[in-house]
């Protein structure tokens, strides 16, 4: 249980101190925030993320629960490549989240950025995102909400790692229907969706996160990776690179946004498959995907 206090208009949880807002949602922020203790129970730097009831009773009762549900499922990993909850509670009707700070931003706000990056670079960001997925599904947990959002990582991009299991699935209930909403990216031409047909009709599987992974494999190879010798192409802002390929895709001219730029068409091949639209002839678990994409670090 984590308390806090009021001290001259600091929240202290734990004496862990808020500082700036890093991140967040319609409903929560999530702060940095500091100890000044010799010995701080998580380290000196940690993330905390607050859940901000505004609405009546009942949507307070349902954002209440997926709040207990997101901190349970993500206490029980323990892996590199995803982001680490160390504990989580309530005080004076307040919810709090205490995680581990990953110096740096998300992926998509990488994706936003003109600067390109080479291929390799690429896929071993990718590798290590999949390698938390992989370890995600072997604790029978479908995430449910896999895209460049979700994955943190490091200014150096040597840090990757999985985060939000706000509608995630637990294990045991993978036949239940799903009520939580989903989302995309909003392109010039329609969007980008990571939602996996099977999810969209509320029936999320382990194969419906490697759909996901797949769409987010394809936007990042598309807006990202470096174009040898054509200094124009590597200058593209993300909409230029993505408007027109999604688009197409979109009108089903093309099967991934990658199609047209010059990327091993091994690669092309495994998002391919990851995004069938039948579930049973995608890859039917993480590692099949990852021994193929190790083919390409």
């Amino acid at each position: 249980m984590i308390l806090w206090r009021r001290n001259r208009g600091i929240r202290d949880f734990g004496g862990y101190k808020l500082e700036e807002v890093v991140g967040g949602g319609m409903y929560t922020k999530i702060y940095k925030a500091y100890s000044a203790l010799a010995r701080p129970i998580y380290g000196h730097t940690v993330a905390i993320k607050i859940l901000y009831l505004k609405e009546g009773v009942r949507e307070r009762s349902k954002l209440v629960a997926q709040f207990e549900r997101e901190a349970e499922i993500a206490t029980e990993f323990n892996h590199p490549n995803i982001v680490k909850v160390y504990n989580f509670g309530k005080y004076n009707n307040q919810y709090a989240i205490i995680m581990e700070y990953v110096p740096g931003t998300n992926l998509k706000e990488v994706l936003y950025n003109r600067d390109k990056l080479p291929l390799n670079v690429i896929v071993k960001v990718l590798y290590k995102a999949g390698q938390g997925l992989a370890h995600i599904h072997k604790h029978n947990v479908v995430h449910k909400d896999v895209k460049p959002d979700n994955i943190l990582v490091s200014k150096d991009l040597s840090i990757v790692k999985i985060t939000d299991f706000g509608i995630a699935k637990l294990p045991g209930r993978l036949w239940q229907k799903d009520i939580f909403p989903k989302g995309g990216t909003v392109t010039k031409y329609g969007t980008i969706s990571y939602v996996a047909p099977e999810q969209k009709e509320g029936h999320a599987m382990f194969c419906s996160d490697i759909y996901s992974f797949g769409i987010t494999i394809d936007e990042v190879l598309t807006a990202k990776v470096l174009v040898p010798d054509n200094p124009n192409k590597n200058q593209e802002d993300y909409f230029k690179r993505i408007d027109l390929r999604s688009y197409r895709k979109n009108m089903g001219r093309q099967e991934v946004l990658c199609e047209n730029l010059s990327i091993p068409g091994g690669l092309k091949e495994i998002i391919k498959k990851a995004t069938k639209y039948e579930p049973a002839i995608r890859y039917q678990n993480m590692d099949e995907l990852l021994m193929e994409l190790k083919n390409f670090l």
